[in-house]
């Protein structure tokens, strides 16, 4: 059977020193740094991604003006030539010169509308609708 020992005079109790105040300062130093730089390093990977979807959404977007430009190219070039084989040549390029300078005056007259009621908004008056 084993002994046991009734004196607990032998046996060291470990002692719990409380850290020092300058090391409760650097410790508190070390952590904030450690936060700031992963802060600063997760901010740097959303800017990164951030970069590369913009760059992808203006290559797409170009992409697709210079397809809406070729398809109406596609489409003055059709009208131009079924038009041709009714109106003759130079009625044909009447019709489809008309139609465009139409469609143009009244792209140029809703811009300028815009225009007034965005000058308008950020003015404080009341726009004229």
């Amino acid at each position: 059977m084993p002994k046991h020992r009734q004196d607990n005079s032998e046996i060291e109790e470990p002692t719990l020193e409380e850290p020092s105040l300058e090391e409760d300062v650097r410790g508190l130093f070390s952590s904030t740094r450690a936060a700031f730089d992963s802060e600063i390093e997760y901010q740097k990977a959303r800017a990164a991604l951030a970069l590369r979807l913009a760059l992808r959404i203006a290559a797409l977007g170009a992409l697709a003006l210079a397809l809406v430009f070729f398809l109406l190219m596609a489409l003055i070039m059709g009208s131009l030539l079924g038009l041709a084989a009714l109106l003759g040549p130079w009625g044909a390029m009447g019709v489809v010169v008309g139609l465009l300078l139409l469609i143009t005056l009244w792209s140029v007259v809703t811009v300028k509308r815009s225009v007034s009621r965005l000058t308008a908004l950020f003015s404080g008056s009341e726009p004229d609708a």
